[in-house]
């Protein structure tokens, strides 16, 4: 059957442009042409016309559409429209070319079909072979994105993960700072366990759902890969008709992939100064620490005591997930309590230990690379190096002291705008920044002493109750 259908496309085509007769015409030599085809090669001819193939003498005379050939053309073009789909869905003729317009395959009627009328139309080859070029380009960002999302996955697996020893951990000290309590005490330490699983699984939901929807943007973005790369191994016609549709799914790039801030356990809000609180209730006296670390904010060098009041520097480094809040190339670490008015003091041990800088830094300062630490960038601090004590002012002041101090108290007056070092044995402040002005104000500690750490000593506290 293809053969006879291929047969009578040949008997039905012009000799001349190749395709499906135009106003069929029969000369005298039984030769059949499209009339317009005939007399454009006749155009300007001075001499007697002859019939293209066999050279015999014809006129212009001759030229009268034979309707029935005309019928049975249109009668062809009318079924391979409807049943080929290699042809124009408009005129039936074989796809040749392609409209960069429309990006669409057209026929050679199609040139001056009104639809096109004005539009850039090439051959069909060098159209298929252009338009998978510009896919082969259009798909590099997609990949580019997929790769960042599997990445970003794999880090939120791992935030999981340490969400999870972070839980663990949080509640095996809960569970040794309440078995040091009387027996009374139960009930708070049930209460506390409560919120921590509560944090815990609103944690672990924020994670999940941001590695569910990265799942799903890893999932879309490769069933856009995979379906464009189908549509590329596919025959140019066919291709060609889909690829508006096609490379319209190239368009939509997402946004890169953000990790959740605050997404990590807040250990400090369960552990910071967990006896005191608890004395709150007992109406009684318990040791108080005024500032804890943060440990979400720790550089991956630090082992921080389980109270997170002392810091070790370390020559390993810890696997630790690189979230928003912590800093990952220099030894630095903030306090898990901000202050935005109100005076606050702490004291600092900083017994033996040969390099530490300490002080308070605004919340906005950036927690990732290198820092200068100078009030313009955010920083309020004192620092011991190479055996030289200085203030980290613009430019920087040495100390004056009558001995190397073992503890420094620093004393915070937010509403004042000022903070005060204090060696606590000397009367004369060791130095003191005025203009420290910042919206929320955070207790900074650096040190990269590997023998001895820094430690937040407690505050010893006695309470009256007014009645």
């Amino acid at each position: 059957m293809a053969t006879m259908q291929s047969l009578r496309e040949d008997d039905l085509s012009c000799p001349i442009c190749g395709n499906i007769f135009r106003q069929p015409v029969v000369l005298f030599c039984r030769h059949r042409f499209c009339k317009p085809c005939l007399e454009n090669i006749w155009k300007g001819v001075s001499q007697s016309c002859e019939c293209p193939l066999c050279c015999q003498p014809s006129s212009m005379g001759e030229l009268i559409i034979n309707t029935k050939l005309e019928k049975t053309c249109e009668g062809f073009l009318n079924e391979r429209r409807k049943n080929d789909p290699l042809a124009c869905s408009e005129h039936g003729e074989t796809l040749t070319l392609f409209c960069l317009e429309d990006l669409q395959p057209a026929c050679i009627a199609c040139k001056s079909s009104p639809t096109h009328k004005g539009h850039r139309l090439y051959s069909l080859e060098d159209a298929a072979q252009d338009c998978k070029e510009e896919l082969k380009t259009a798909l590099q960002p997609l990949q580019e994105k997929l790769k960042a999302f599997r990445k970003e996955k794999l880090t939120c697996d791992d935030t999981a993960e340490h969400i999870k020893n972070q839980a663990d951990n949080t509640e095996r000290q809960i569970r040794e700072e309440f078995e040091a309590l009387h027996q009374f005490l139960r009930e708070e330490e049930a209460t506390r366990l409560t919120l921590l699983e509560m944090e815990k699984d609103h944690k672990n939901e924020i994670i999940k759902e941001k590695i569910t929807n990265l799942e799903n943007e890893i999932t879309s973005l490769t069933n856009t890969i995979r379906m464009v790369e189908q549509e590329m191994r596919s025959q140019d016609i066919p291709f060609l008709k889909n690829y508006k549709d096609t490379i319209k799914r190239t368009w939509r790039i997402p946004a890169e992939p953000e990790m959740v801030s605050g997404a990590l356990i807040d250990v400090a809000n369960h552990l910071g100064s967990l006896k005191f609180h608890v004395w709150e209730k007992m109406r009684n006296i318990i040791q108080y620490t005024p500032v804890v670390i943060d440990p979400n904010t720790a550089a991956s060098c630090f082992l921080l005591s389980e109270d997170l009041t002392v810091v070790q520097c370390c020559s390993q480094t810890f696997k630790v997930p690189d979230n928003p809040e912590r800093f990952d190339v220099s030894a630095e670490m903030l306090g898990s309590e901000g202050f935005t008015s109100g005076k606050h003091s702490w004291e600092v041990e900083v017994k033996d230990n040969t390099y530490w800088v300490i002080g308070v830094a605004s919340e906005s300062i950036n927690r990732k690379g290198k820092h200068v630490l100078t009030p313009a960038e955010g920083f309020w601090t004192i620092r011991l190096r190479n055996g030289e004590y200085k203030a980290c002012s613009a430019p920087w002041s040495s100390l004056t002291m009558s001995k190397e101090p073992t503890i420094v108290r620093i004393v915070l007056d937010v509403d004042r705008s000022k903070v005060t070092f204090y060696d606590p044995r000397e009367r004369t402040p060791l130095y003191t920044f005025t203009d420290v002005i910042s919206p929320k104000l955070y207790p900074y500690f650096c040190s990269a002493c590997k023998e001895h750490p820094l430690k937040i000593l407690p505050m010893t506290l006695s309470v009256s109750v007014d009645r």
